[in-house]
């Protein structure tokens, strides 16, 4: 089983020097599903990323996805979102968090920076001491596009 180098990195260090750093290894399945991670389009489950390497390697388990997962987010190389249908979803880890609108019509993903969510983040502290992590969820609602159409 033999991966193509990733390409996805910082410019001083290569993810697989980032991995090693921590003592961990980079492995051909981490390798893999990092892979499968660049070449999403969207915010993908962790059984498309499964699907996708099992095209090339069917060998590779289910499972193994799920625990390379998991140990790339402890590495802070990936990370992982809730939606509205409670399925996690995993993208690669970016200098730039964000946050997600969904729409609930045409399910519709659009990233929004985190600036945006913040002053939502504050009042949430200020008046209930709740410490929210708003890149690690949705909010879901009807998009512009949906919304026009609806009010027609």
């Amino acid at each position: 089983m033999r991966a193509r180098a990733i390409t996805h990195a910082t410019p001083a260090e290569s993810i697989g020097e980032r991995v090693r750093a921590t003592g961990k290894r980079m492995t051909v399945q981490r390798r893999l599903v990092l892979e499968a991670l660049q070449q999403a389009k969207h915010h993908t489950t962790a059984e498309e990323i499964a699907s996708r390497i099992r095209r090339q390697y069917p060998q590779i388990d289910p499972s193994t996805v799920y625990r390379n997962l998991e140990a790339l987010e402890e590495l802070g190389l990936v990370t992982h979102t809730h939606f509205e249908d409670r399925v996690t979803r995993w993208h690669l880890a970016d200098a730039h968090r964000h946050g997600h609108l969904i729409c609930r019509s045409c399910g519709a993903e659009l990233e929004v920076p985190m600036s945006l969510l913040e002053p939502l983040a504050a009042k949430l502290r200020a008046k209930h001491g709740f410490v929210a992590d708003l890149a690690h969820s949705a909010v879901v609602g009807v998009c512009s596009a949906c919304a026009s159409v609806s009010s027609r």
